[in-house]
């Protein structure tokens, strides 16, 4: 008998029943998307944001604070610990190897350009130089992977370049009035280079005031074969939250697990440390935090999209479930007349609302994995990966949400006095 009524329910209202299931998929759908772009968000958003920059740097234990003006560091090369090159690939034997996305080793020195008295910072680095791995796959990093937002008019020094190459910031080119093609001889004591101009680098930083070379020139320069004192670090990190901000040392076993294991830029540092020894690796924060705060907002954002389309579609189902009480009070009072509770009357109601919700929920689940992908690629430039995990939970979002907006109308029908409604 129940089962009969409510497939004649459905038989009968065929409109208001597409009009509700449409109500739900539609909801169903954004919230897919955005869910499924939400679990994806972070590495896809994390890569853009590799954009602006590395997020961390890595210096000797011994590196002693430099004191800089605009252009010129004053440290004398002695006085700071340098790294090893050669111990470079390490980076990538950390627990997050895959989060690594590049590295830069640089050796900065301050040094004379010939034939004036003037200062300035020469900063040696690899630029774009393929680096075998300890697994035996080649790696191509350095400045071009972890600052692509440098700005360069001409070209990008070349790491194997027999000629040595140079980029000047664009500052420092106003003030020396160099040009590409032309010659920049620079001396650091008694040993010079000369280098060819092939790229002028705008930042809006400090590379503004800046030259820089390959890595090998400023290690002949300085005498120190092999030896870098910064390295930066491009990763992918999670943004902080209330575990990423404790002190480890203050953590018991099973949270250190957590943390260790987790890719905060806190860890991921420490893992660095541990893979060189010596070596301090510290988040450059204005970046770090500027991506958590981003991540955040932009996951605050789906959320509070998401709960909207919900509210939304449920206020549908609940327009249409109104006008079905209202059309089926006849029934309704027929059904109380002949000795129905009101845990049978609900029930119809509920039992057609489950319907609805599991019926839309599949069709807006579907909807939704195809909205992602187009989000995905029209944003993030790459697909959105299935992940089964977004199927219960869409079906138990469409499901509750139809329940919710049914929740008003199915009281209208308890409501109900079977004596007044026979009587018309």
């Amino acid at each position: 008998m129940f089962l009969r009524i409510v497939r004649e329910s459905f038989s009968r209202g065929k409109r208001r029943k597409v009009i509700a299931m449409t109500a739900v998929a539609l909801g169903t759908a954004v919230a897919t998307a955005l869910v499924n772009v939400a679990m994806s968000v972070g590495d896809k958003v994390g890569r853009e944001l590799r954009a602006y920059g590395a997020n961390l740097v890595v210096v000797p234990e011994e590196a002693e604070l430099p004191v800089e003006v605009p252009g010129v560091e004053y440290r004398p090369i002695a006085g700071q610990g340098l790294i090893e090159e050669g111990q470079l690939p390490r980076i990538k034997d950390v627990f997050w190897r895959h989060n690594i996305l590049g590295f830069a080793p640089t050796l900065s020195a301050v040094v004379e350009v010939a034939g004036t008295s003037r200062r300035i910072t020469l900063t040696g680095a690899w630029f774009e130089k393929p680096v075998v791995l300890s697994d035996g796959t080649t790696m191509t990093t350095g400045l071009r992977a972890v600052s692509p937002f440098w700005s360069v008019r001409g070209a990008w020094s070349r790491d194997g370049a027999a000629d040595p190459e140079g980029m000047v910031g664009a500052d420092l080119a106003r003030r020396l009035r160099l040009r590409i093609g032309d010659r920049l001889a620079v001396r650091y004591n008694t040993v010079t280079a000369s280098l060819r101009v092939v790229g002028i680098v705008t930042t809006g930083g400090p590379e503004d005031a800046q030259a820089f070379t390959q890595l090998n020139v400023v290690q002949r320069l300085t005498g120190r074969p092999g030896g870098v004192n910064r390295v930066y670090v491009s990763a992918l990190t999670n943004p902080d939250d209330a575990l990423a901000r404790r002190n480890p040392k203050e953590m018991t076993r099973e949270e250190y697990d957590r943390w260790y294991c987790t890719p905060y830029v806190g860890s991921i540092a420490l893992q660095l440390q541990e893979a060189l020894p010596g070596t301090e690796a510290k988040p450059i924060r204005q970046i770090a935090q500027s991506e958590g705060a981003i991540l955040s907002r932009v996951q605050g954002l789906m959320l509070a999209i998401t709960l909207a389309a919900l509210f939304v579609s449920g206020l549908g189902v609940m327009s249409t479930m109104t006008t079905t009480v209202l059309e089926r009070r006849t029934e309704i009072g027929l059904l109380k007349a002949i000795g129905a509770g009101n845990w049978g009357v609900a029930g119809l109601f509920l039992a057609e609302a489950l319907i609805i919700g599991l019926l839309g929920g599949l069709v807006g689940y579907g909807l939704g994995f195809g909205l992602a992908q187009v989000i995905g690629r029209s944003v993030f430039g790459s697909a959105i990966l299935f992940n089964g995990t977004v199927i219960p939970l869409s079906l138990i979002a469409a499901v509750l949400m139809t329940l919710a907006g049914s929740a008003l109308p199915v009281r209208r029908a308890l409501r109900i006095d079977p004596v007044m409604t026979l009587q018309r």
